[in-house]
């Protein structure tokens, strides 16, 4: 239940239209998604390690997004989040950077612990998504990423309900973005740049829709469209125990953090049982 936005370029661009002055820009979706924000931004998208910037401040309130939509890149991984596991801290904020690599998620794992088996480092904060990076990055093999991503939502899938898992993932030369689940996807083609967001951000632009099991691989170096698969199959997303999270629809803001911050702790509790 959060949003994500994420861009890559042939050479250095500013995404401040999209954060900030686009038609449904994603500060004014932070309206809603009002549990925090963060940004990770690549200047070069040659493996280095992104600029990373995290907020348990919704990004409608105080400067820091505004200053933040200042900075030039040729890939940004960009988040405002929705709690629904996790209260309102730095920690549970995403995306989630090690090394060269950033992650943000939208959706939650129900019963995420069962991705912590041993070897898997234990999340610094309380969320499902932290967890499923952490799981990710354990076995991790760069020259291989696709393959890795499929083992990891193959072991969601597996071990847990899920309303969804949507995300974007950068290896720090380029963004990978999946969609399975109730929440939707979409990306554009532009002079110089491919974006893909939770939402629809402009009107005059062709946003195409990402189904369901579809990975998309978003390259600085090839910006006619996105590289497309399917990464599970089809026999796994039939497995995939899907569910809507109803619960605290309502709330906002500081109750809204206390009910994710409860929600995580009878999870690992549950899981401790």
């Amino acid at each position: 239940m959060c949003r994500v936005f994420g861009c890559v370029a042939g050479d250095p661009v500013s995404v401040r239209h999209d954060l900030v002055e686009a038609d449904s820009p994603l500060i004014r979706q932070a309206e809603e998604h009002d549990s925090g924000w963060g940004m990770a931004v690549y200047r070069r998208a040659e493996g280095e390690e992104p600029r990373c910037f995290r907020f348990p401040e919704p990004a409608h309130e105080g400067d820091e997004f505004l200053e933040a939509t200042r900075f030039r890149g040729r890939m940004f991984n960009v988040h405002v989040r929705r709690a629904t596991m996790g209260g309102l801290v730095e920690e549970n904020t995403h995306p989630f950077c090690l090394g060269p690599y950033s992650f943000g998620h939208n959706g939650t794992i129900i019963r995420y612990p069962k991705l912590l088996e041993p070897g898997v480092p234990k999340p610094v904060g309380q969320t499902d998504s932290e967890a499923f990076f952490n799981y990710l990055m354990r076995d991790f093999d760069p020259a291989h990423a696709r393959r890795c991503l499929r083992h990891a939502v193959r072991s969601v899938i597996q071990r847990s309900p899920f309303s969804g898992i949507n995300f974007l993932f950068s290896d720090g030369e380029r963004l990978y973005a999946y969609k399975l689940g109730i929440f939707q996807l979409h990306w554009a083609a532009r002079d110089g740049a491919l974006v893909v967001s939770s939402e629809r951000l402009t009107e005059d632009e062709r946003w195409h829709s990402v189904h369901d099991d579809v990975l998309l691989v978003l390259d600085p170096r090839h910006l006619e469209e996105p590289h497309a698969e399917h990464l599970v199959g089809r026999e796994w997303v039939e497995r995939a125990e899907i569910v809507p999270m109803e619960d605290g629809k309502g709330l906002r803001g500081g109750e809204r953090g206390n009910f994710a911050a409860a929600r995580a702790a009878a999870a690992a509790s549950d899981e401790a049982a």
